[in-house]
C-alpha cells in the first residue's frame, strides 16, 4: 500500500527593490561653481599673499630690520654751454616767481645721458628756483636725485640703494613704482576679494556640521578692533637724539670741522635747521665766511639765513662722540605731513675734506616703546664717523 504525502512549500514573497537613484549633480551657475572660483583664486594669489604677509611683518618691525644704505655721490662742473642753456630756461620759467616747475632743456639731457652715471630723462620735470634746478628720480628700494647750482655751474648727484628688504617693502606699498605695478596690485586685490567672498560662501554652506565656524568668523572680526583700542603707551613721552662721531685724523694740519645738521623733505628741500657748529668768535665774523664750504647745506639753506641762528648755532667740536638732543623735533614731526624725510649731517674742514651723510626717516614714525626704539645709522668714511639718530620713550 502506497502512501503519498505532499509537502507544500511556503510561498516566496518577491520584493521589488528600487533601482538606486543617481545623485543629481549640483547645478552650476553661469560662472561655474563656488568651489572652482575659490581654488582658482587661491592658487592665483597664493604667492602674492605670502609676499604681502612677509613684507607686512618687515614693515611693522622696521626698527628691528637692520639695513645699511649704499650711497654713490657724483659731483662735477657742467660745461659753460650747458650752464648757459639752463640759465636761460630758468629765466623763462621763473619770470619773477620764487619757484617754478618745468622741463629740462635738450642740451642738458644729452650731456646727462653721456655721463657714466646718467640715463635718459624723457618726460622728467624739474624744479627751478633762483639758485638751482632739482630733479628727483626715486625708485623702489632706493633713490636718485641731482641738482645743478646755476650760480657756480656745479652738478651734484646721489644714488642711494637701501637693499632688498626696502625694495620689497616699497613694492608692498606701491611706492615709487610704475603704473604697470599699480595695475598689478589692483588686479591682485580683486582676486583676493574673490578668494575671500567665495570662502565666506563656502563657510555658510558647510557651517551646519561645524559649530565653531561662525564663532571663529566673529572672533576674526572683533579681535583686531580690541587690539586697536588698547592704549598705545599714551603716558610715555618721546625724545630724539643724534649721536655724531668726529674721527681723529693723522694729518699734518688739522682744523676742527664745521658741521651742519638739517631735516629735508623727499625732494631734499630744507624743512628745519637743527644744528650748526662753526667758529663764531673769529674777528669780523670771519667764521661765517667759511660756512659756504658746507656746500649742500649752504645751497639748501645757509645762504638765505642770518647768523648766529638762535638755538641752532654752536661752537666747533674736537674729535670725539657727541650727542645732540632735539627737544622740539618730536613736535615738529607731528606737524609735518606723512612722507619720506632725510636727516642730513654734513661736515667740512679747512685744508681738509668734506662729507655728507643722510639718514632716511618715514613719517609718521612707527610705534615706539621701551622695547622697540626707533634708530637709523649711517657710517662716515673720513670727516665723519658713526652717525646715529634715535627716538626713545621715557615716563
Amino acid at each position: 500500500m502506497t502512501v503519498s504525502s505532499s509537502v507544500s512549500k511556503p510561498a516566496v514573497r518577491q520584493v521589488k527593490r528600487r533601482a538606486p537613484q543617481k545623485r543629481q549633480p549640483r547645478k552650476r551657475g553661469l560662472f561655474g561653481s563656488i568651489k572652482s572660483w575659490h581654488w582658482i583664486s587661491s592658487a592665483a594669489c597664493l604667492i602674492a599673499t605670502l609676499g604681502f604677509a612677509i613684507t607686512g611683518i618687515t614693515l611693522n618691525h622696521a626698527n628691528s630690520v637692520e639695513s645699511v644704505p649704499t650711497k654713490s655721490v657724483y659731483e662735477l662742473a657742467i660745461p659753460d654751454s650747458v650752464k648757459q642753456v639752463l640759465t636761460e630756461r630758468q629765466q623763462n620759467l621763473l619770470q619773477g616767481e620764487a619757484q617754478a616747475e618745468g622741463p629740462l632743456p635738450s642740451a642738458f639731457k644729452e650731456w646727462y645721458r653721456q655721463q657714466a652715471f646718467g640715463s635718459g630723462l624723457k618726460g622728467i620735470s624739474a624744479e627751478w628756483d633762483d639758485y638751482e634746478v632739482y630733479v628727483g628720480l626715486p625708485r623702489a628700494g632706493g633713490d636718485r636725485w641731482f641738482r645743478v647750482d646755476l650760480s657756480e655751474g656745479v652738478f651734484y648727484q646721489e644714488n642711494i640703494d637701501r637693499g632688498w628688504v626696502a625694495f620689497f617693502n616699497d613694492l608692498h606699498k606701491g611706492r615709487n613704482t610704475s603704473g604697470a605695478w599699480i595695475t598689478m596690485l589692483d588686479l591682485l586685490a580683486v582676486v583676493m576679494l574673490v578668494y575671500a567672498i567665495t570662502g565666506l560662501l563656502l563657510l555658510k554652506r558647510y557651517a551646519k556640521g561645524r559649530k565653531s565656524t561662525w564663532p571663529l568668523v566673529i572672533a576674526g572680526l572683533l579681535l583686531p578692533w580690541l587690539f586697536l583700542i588698547i592704549p598705545a603707551h599714551a603716558s610715555e613721552a618721546q625724545e630724539a637724539k643724534l649721536t655724531v662721531t668726529i674721527p681723529e685724523l693723522t694729518v699734518a694740519e688739522y682744523h676742527r670741522p664745521y658741521v651742519a645738521v638739517w631735516l629735508a623733505n623727499e625732494r631734499h628741500q630744507r624743512v628745519h635747521d637743527l644744528a650748526l657748529w662753526y667758529d663764531g668768535k673769529m674777528a669780523d665774523k670771519e667764521g661765517e665766511k667759511w660756512l659756504k664750504d658746507i656746500r649742500q647745506w649752504w645751497r639748501r639753506s645757509g645762504r638765505t639765513l642770518s647768523f648766529p641762528i638762535d638755538g641752532v648755532s654752536g661752537a666747533t667740536r674736537r674729535p670725539g662722540t657727541y650727542t645732540i638732543e632735539f627737544k622740539q623735533l618730536i613736535e615738529q614731526f607731528q606737524n609735518l605731513p606723512a612722507g619720506d624725510y632725510y636727516l642730513n649731517v654734513e661736515a667740512a674742514r679747512e685744508v681738509g675734506g668734506r662729507e655728507h651723510l643722510t639718514l632716511a626717516i618715514t613719517l609718521p614714525l612707527p610705534q615706539i616703546n621701551a622695547n622697540a626704539p626707533f634708530s637709523v645709522v649711517a657710517e662716515g668714511e673720513h670727516e665723519l664717523g658713526r652717525v646715529e639718530f634715535n627716538v626713545t620713550t621715557h615716563q
